[in-house]
Parts: structure tokens; C-alpha cells; sequence
């Protein structure tokens, strides 16, 4: 698990990230999504309590942002989720929206297709 100072430093320099470590979506192709109209983050802690990550929900789109190295094991959640994801499409019946990301590397990064079902109204109190 990185250390505060390590933490710091990924921010400060990229290369700094460990491998595997970064931004996931994981939702998967073809998947329905309602657009809560809302922002929600919560911590992923390791059994020490450490945090290893967020979760984020953005309007119904879920994405993890992985702190530490990538581990098939410890992070089975992660498994068929996309890293760095290039372009995200959303199908609503009359239109479709796109959300695309640059990452800078040399790498591919693949995009995916989701199915917008209905919007929710938003939480009040």
C-alpha cells in the first residue's frame, strides 16, 4: 500500500503509479445504467484498514481509481473492468452521448457501450 509521501508523489508524477494502479470503469458493455443525479465516493481499505482505492459514481457510470498495484486476487471486483477507458458511449432512445478520456501513453484503450434505462429524481432532505 503506498505511504502518504508515496501518494504525493503519484500525484506530482505519473510515473510514480504502480503498475496496474489507476483509473477503472466497471461497468461492462451492454450494461443498463439509471442516472442518479448524484456524485458518490467511497473508500476501498485493505484488510488494515488502509485505503486502496475510491469508488466513484458519477451520475450513474462506476468507476474505480486503484491506489495500489493491481492484484487478480485481492481486487476480484476488478475482473472484466476497464483500464483507462477510452471513450464511454451512452445510448438514450433518442440520441447518444459520449464521454472520452485521454490517457498519455502509447497504449490501446478500449471503449464500451451502455444503455441508458432512466433517469432518477434526485435525493431531497
Amino acid at each position: 500500500m503506498p505511504t502518504i509521501k508515496h501518494l504525493i508523489g503519484m500525484l506530482d508524477d505519473s510515473g510514480e503509479w504502480p503498475d496496474g494502479a489507476g483509473l477503472y470503469c466497471v461497468m461492462n458493455a451492454g450494461d443498463h445504467m439509471v442516472n442518479h443525479s448524484r456524485f458518490q465516493l467511497s473508500p476501498l481499505v485493505n484488510d488494515n484498514e488502509e485505503i486502496v482505492g475510491l469508488q466513484l459514481s458519477i451520475l450513474g457510470l462506476i468507476f474505480i481509481l486503484l491506489l495500489d498495484q493491481r492484484n487478480h486476487e485481492r481486487y476480484e471486483f476488478l475482473a472484466g473492468a476497464k483500464y483507462r477507458p477510452g471513450r464511454i458511449s451512452i445510448v438514450h432512445p433518442q440520441a447518444v452521448h459520449w464521454l472520452t478520456m485521454s490517457w498519455e501513453d502509447d497504449q490501446a484503450h478500449d471503449s464500451l457501450t451502455l444503455q441508458f434505462v432512466k433517469s432518477l429524481p434526485p435525493i431531497v432532505g
